[in-house]
Formats: C-alpha cells, sequence, structure tokens
C-alpha cells in the first residue's frame, strides 16, 4: 500500500560530511569555551583556549572515526 512505504534515504555521502564537519565545529566550539572559561577565572594569558580548542578538535576527529569508521 502506499501508506506502508518507508521514506526514501539520501545517498548518505552529504549527510556524513555534514556530521563530520558538525563534530568537529562542536567539539573546538565546547572545548574552546570552557577553555576560555577556565582562562577568565585564572587569568592564563590564553593558553587554555588553545589547549581547549586541540583538546575539542582531537575529540571531534574521535567522535568521527568511531562514527563513521569502518
Amino acid at each position: 500500500m502506499a501508506g506502508d512505504q518507508s521514506p526514501q534515504q539520501p545517498d548518505g555521502g552529504a549527510g556524513q560530511g555534514w556530521v563530520a564537519i558538525g563534530y568537529l565545529i562542536t567539539g573546538i566550539a565546547v572545548w574552546g569555551f570552557i577553555g576560555w572559561l577556565v582562562d577568565r577565572w585564572f587569568d592564563l594569558g590564553g593558553v587554555p583556549i588553545g589547549i581547549g580548542a586541540i583538546v575539542g578538535a582531537a575529540g571531534g576527529v574521535y567522535l568521527i572515526a568511531r562514527r563513521l569508521g569502518a
């Protein structure tokens, strides 16, 4: 019947690319913000922001590999 058909799924390549970009941007933004908060509390000259951005990028890459890896 017409109502029993499942919705068509797109190819997935573009969707996976957006997921990967989202993980990277979100990781950098969230951990960079946490680093900014630490920097504001302890006045460390911006070092925690850089560390937070690197940790966020590494976490994003880890999540991409875990979700999209074979």
